[in-house]
């Protein structure tokens, strides 16, 4: 991917977590990111195109992310804990616009089956990831193990990014974990 791209995707996924979905034009993204007039049009001819492809980069930050907070290969239930309170820490504070951006995108997606689409294979992935944590961990039915500790991660950090003064102890967290495994 190239240089000018990445900076424009970052640029309006930063727009979308500041300002919502109509605070992404294609010149206000070339002025948030430092780029000449008409460079992210040259990348994303459409608008649509230009949310598929912030859609597309926030799935290889949010994979990037994952790779650096995951569980090691042989994970135990307390490895699994930290790597969700790390993850979901991360996106109430220091990602929270890329969380707000993608929040904007997931009611865009209510409207546009195309971003619906984008945002499933992202969300596919994590749960994947999950169930098989879960399997090694000994869930009898992993993938809906995961499906709902999903959820409650999903839960816990739109309540982190509505009410950032009300935390989840880890203690909580880890009665979550552990009914996924029963």
């Amino acid at each position: 991917m190239s240089r000018t791209r990445d900076r424009a995707l970052d640029a309006a996924i930063t727009l979308l977590g500041t300002g919502g979905v109509h605070a992404l034009t294609h010149g206000k993204v070339d002025a948030a990111a430092g780029l000449p007039k008409g460079s992210t049009s040259n990348h994303f001819r459409t608008r649509d195109a230009l949310i598929i492809g912030v859609v597309e980069r926030l799935e290889e930050l949010d994979r990037r992310d994952w790779a650096r907070t995951h569980t090691p290969d042989e994970p135990t239930v307390d490895h699994l804990i930290d790597a969700l309170a790390r993850f979901v820490g991360a996106a109430v504070t220091t990602d929270r616009v890329r969380t707000v951006a993608r929040y904007a995108l997931s009611v865009e997606a209510t409207h546009d089956p195309r971003i619906a689409a984008a945002l499933a294979r992202g969300a596919a992935a994590v749960q994947e990831w999950g169930g098989r944590i879960l399997d090694h961990l000994g869930a009898d039915d992993p993938q809906s193990a995961s499906r709902s500790l999903m959820a409650y991660v999903d839960g816990l950090i739109l309540r982190g990014v509505t009410r950032p003064e009300v935390l989840e102890p880890r203690e909580r967290m880890a009665a979550v974990v552990r009914a996924c495994l029963s």
